[in-house]
């Protein structure tokens, strides 16, 4: 029954793997040492900001890659679903819990309102909150659902590292239920957020056409797309997993109950 997917959470390889750690680089490079540099005033907050904006991007569509099989691989549809899925969950869980959880407590402290790209220590949340000024201004529909977000960031990180490294059958079915749980959530949070801005018509987004399509949308839009590979991909998942399940107590139960003489002989031990 496993061997129907036989690769079902198995590590990524090849050109999928190098490209996952030239994301991260890049992060950490556009994203952390940028907020750095900047905080120093060794680069200026803008265009620094545009620039770091356009390669978050490049890098919040690189879950997509885990559909992409490698030169000579083929995996079946579950297969390629869970690798984007949990792929997905790391990068959803670190924008979560390094950037919108931290914002949230800012907020809630005063710290980041009114902001402007001349307090360079807060710049990280300028870079975005110059364009939705939704999160300069204690907007109360963005601290409810950053509240929420935020606080389910350290809860798609557990759930990846239990996926990844877990070796158990239960950790699996916990991970793929943790994903999909905070996946509907995260999806329906994305909807209000961009509802609320359009029954507003768009009043709160500044920065011409880069805030409104780069920054505002284009940041923002993995979270209504993925969940409709990520969601299916952990249904189908954990049906493969609870069908397993249910084949092997099967077989236990079967070979439990069968009289002993049924049973083929042991294998010597030196076999």
């Amino acid at each position: 029954m496993r061997d129907l997917h036989p690769n079902l959470g198995a590590p990524s390889w090849g050109r999928r793997k190098a490209i996952y750690v030239s994301s991260l680089l890049a992060t950490l490079i556009f994203a952390g040492g940028a907020a750095i540099l900047v905080a120093l005033k060794i680069l200026p907050p803008t265009p620094t900001d545009v620039i770091c904006s356009w390669v978050m991007l490049v890098v919040l569509f690189v879950p997509f890659l885990g559909l992409w099989d490698n030169p000579g691989e083929t995996r079946s549809r579950v297969e390629r679903w869970a690798e984007f899925g949990f792929v997905w969950l790391l990068v959803s869980g670190i924008a979560q819990t390094f950037w919108e959880l931290p914002w949230f407590i800012l907020d809630f402290t005063g710290i980041v309102h009114g902001i402007t790209e001349e307090d360079t220590w807060l710049w990280i949340w300028w870079v975005y909150g110059g364009a939705d000024t939704r999160y300069l201004t204690s907007n109360p529909t963005i601290a409810g659902l950053e509240f929420m977000a935020g606080f389910s960031g350290p809860f798609e990180l557990l759930a990846w590292w239990m996926y990844t490294n877990g070796r158990s059958m239960k950790q699996k079915l916990t991970a793929c239920w943790m994903a999909l749980i905070i996946g509907v959530g995260l999806t329906y949070q994305t909807g209000v957020f961009f509802i609320a801005e359009w029954h507003l018509d768009w009043v709160n987004i500044q920065q011409g056409a880069t805030g409104f399509w780069l920054k505002f949308v284009g940041l923002n839009l993995p979270w209504l797309f993925a969940p409709l590979i990520a969601m299916p991909g952990a249904m189908y998942e954990l049906a493969h997993w609870y069908r397993v399940q249910g084949y092997e107590m099967a077989l236990r139960t079967a070979r439990d109950e069968a009289p002993q003489e049924a049973l083929p002989d042991p294998l010597p031990d030196a076999l």
